[in-house]
């Protein structure tokens, strides 16, 4: 036989295997079974879940509505020509420092009590001398407050004037000048306006600073329904006000806080009808709450529900709040633990046929 005639070629026979052995390797694959990823398999859910503790001050947010009375004004007593200004429009003025000098002669921002409204001599006494001695005391200067001036008083307050800029030939040797100081109302103000120019006449009135209106009032303009009870306090940046059960402002020197924060003075500035300005209203003393799963609750009735721990009976606990699918619980005032029954760790899903009640 010839090779052209019924032979079959080394290279068909090789490429035959080749289709065999993949279709063989085919059926394999088919074959073998297909699962889903083990990260998306469904995991057993858990029987029980750990409880952990944290603090809940039942933070809102609300509005705080502003009671304004008159504008007020950093005055001068001094006359004569405006020489230098520290104030800067919407900046701060701080009690004890330089607020202007005229005719180079320092004028010193002093927040007290009372304003002074004369010159103090030696056996002077009244509400306006104690306010100068505790506000020198304040910022450090060793006097007596007892609202008397005496030599001790005077030599303090001369010390002081002399630490900020004055000279001896600006005081005299027994006197405080009223001149030497001009009023505000807290440690620090922020400035409405600044009216006293460098270079012109005090002018008829004194005025050097403008400041925002007076804040006599401070409430929450609406309370929220359903707030755990305790006493509470608002917070505006840096000042921490306690409030009474209306939402009220009751300390006047927190409302004197408030008064000098910048955001009062813009509010003010630009409110039309009565300003407000945002703040957390929140628990004074933050109650050390137990985070649980909702799931873990039933019997629900107004704050309270029931709970079952890992061992033990089911307790009654008082739900003061939620967050994010946690909810915040703690035992109810008459309910103690049984011994050998701890709460760290609840049934995710209670025998709900079971009262805690």
């Amino acid at each position: 036989m010839s090779r052209g005639e019924g032979a079959v070629s080394g290279p068909l026979i090789a490429l035959g295997s080749l289709v065999v052995a993949a279709a063989t390797a085919v059926g394999v694959v088919v074959a073998l079974p297909v699962g889903p990823p083990a990260a998306l398999a469904t995991a057993t859910p858990a029987d029980t879940v750990a409880v952990t503790e944290r603090s809940d001050a039942d933070e809102r947010q609300v509005q705080l509505a502003l009671d304004t009375g008159a504008p007020r004004a950093v005055v001068t007593t001094r006359a004569g020509t405006v020489t230098a200004s520290s104030c800067t429009t919407g900046g701060v003025v701080r009690s004890g420092l330089e607020i202007a000098r005229i005719d180079d002669v320092p004028v010193i921002a002093m927040a007290t009590g009372t304003p002074l409204y004369r010159d103090l001599a030696v056996g002077d006494r009244g509400d306006d001398v104690r306010g100068l001695q505790q506000e020198l005391a304040r910022l450090g200067v060793p006097v007596t407050v007892d609202g008397i001036v005496g030599p001790a008083t005077l030599r303090a307050a001369q010390r002081f004037l002399l630490t900020h800029g004055f000279t001896r030939d600006d005081l005299t040797d027994d006197t405080i000048e009223r001149s030497a100081f001009a009023w505000i109302p807290s440690a620090e103000t922020t400035v409405r306006m600044c009216t006293a120019v460098v270079g012109a006449p005090v002018g008829a009135d004194g005025v050097l600073v403008e400041l925002p209106a007076e804040l006599r009032g401070a409430r929450v303009e609406q309370l929220p329904s359903d707030a755990v009870a305790g006493a509470r306090r608002v917070v505006l940046g840096q000042v921490h006000a306690d409030v009474d059960e209306r939402g009220v402002v009751v300390d006047p020197s927190s409302l004197a806080a408030i008064g000098a924060l910048p955001e009062y003075a813009a509010t003010v500035a630009s409110a039309d009808g009565v300003p407000s300005l945002s703040a957390s209203w929140s628990l004074r003393d933050p109650l050390e709450v137990r985070v649980v799963p909702p799931t873990a609750l039933w019997d629900v009735h107004e704050d309270h529900a029931c709970v079952q721990p890992a061992e033990g009976q089911p307790l009654l606990v008082e739900v003061v709040g939620s967050e994010l699918g946690q909810s915040f619980v703690r035992l109810d005032p008459g309910t103690a633990l049984d011994p050998g029954t701890a709460l760290d760790r609840v049934r995710a899903t209670p025998d709900r046929g079971r009262s805690c009640r």
